[in-house]
């Protein structure tokens, strides 16, 4: 998984970002981007950046929100798996 710190994410210039009430918010959608992962549970709140509305989220609210992977699969299990979807997508 991947470790989000907040300095390294206030330099990148490919994150928008704004600073309101003395704290960094950064879009939830470029946050996705960088570390490809789901962030559709993150409870965010609309500021503008550059002109626009978009959805932010302060770090610790990205880090609620990121979906955690408890283990990774074996390349058997995840053949397993694989094959389990396969029988069912055959199914329907």
């Amino acid at each position: 998984m991947y470790n989000l710190v907040e300095e390294k994410l206030i330099q990148n210039k490919g994150i928008r970002k704004v600073n309101f009430e003395n704290e960094f918010y950064f879009s939830i959608e470029d946050i996705a981007m960088e570390i490809k992962e789901d962030l559709s549970d993150v409870k965010g709140i609309t500021l503008p950046i550059n002109e626009k509305y978009i959805e932010v989220a302060r770090i610790s609210d990205i880090e609620k929100g990121r979906k955690k992977n408890t283990e990774e699969l074996s390349e058997f299990n995840q053949a397993l798996l694989k094959a389990r979807n396969f029988k069912k997508d055959k199914e329907n």
